[in-house]
């Protein structure tokens, strides 16, 4: 997929949205009030059927979290998408922004740390 531009995420978001009740959540935060929140709903097989986020304050932020829920949900595994596989999705970005894909990238790995302890729950002291 070719990298979309900071502007075109922010004018036509897909992706933003409530994440209540989402089973799988993760959320991040940084200087200056950067807040990323981001819900994934996974399929019977596991899959990411539908991501939402909700993203303040920039659009750098905006943009890396619109890039995430959309490689998730077009079936590439959550877990590869780190840091820099965001930033390689989306174009534009001010280098003084680049650190927003770490705050995606930790918001979704914190997401994914829910579906281990639901694959695993004897790891977490659960089935005992």
């Amino acid at each position: 997929m070719p990298p979309r531009s900071v502007a075109d995420h922010v004018a036509d978001p897909q992706h933003a949205g409530p994440v209540d009740g989402a089973p799988l959540t993760g959320a991040a935060a940084g200087a200056s009030r950067l807040v990323v929140r981001l819900g994934l709903w996974l399929d019977e097989a596991g899959r990411v059927a539908r991501a939402r986020y909700r993203a303040s304050t920039c659009a750098s932020l905006i943009a890396y979290a619109e890039a995430a829920c959309t490689l998730a949900e077009a079936g590439e595994e959550p877990s590869c998408v780190d840091a820099k596989r965001l930033r390689g999705a989306v174009s534009g970005v001010h280098p003084v922004h680049h650190d927003r894909a770490d705050l995606v990238a930790l918001a979704l790995s914190r997401a994914l740390a829910h579906r281990e302890r639901a694959a695993f729950p004897q790891a977490q002291g659960g089935n005992r």
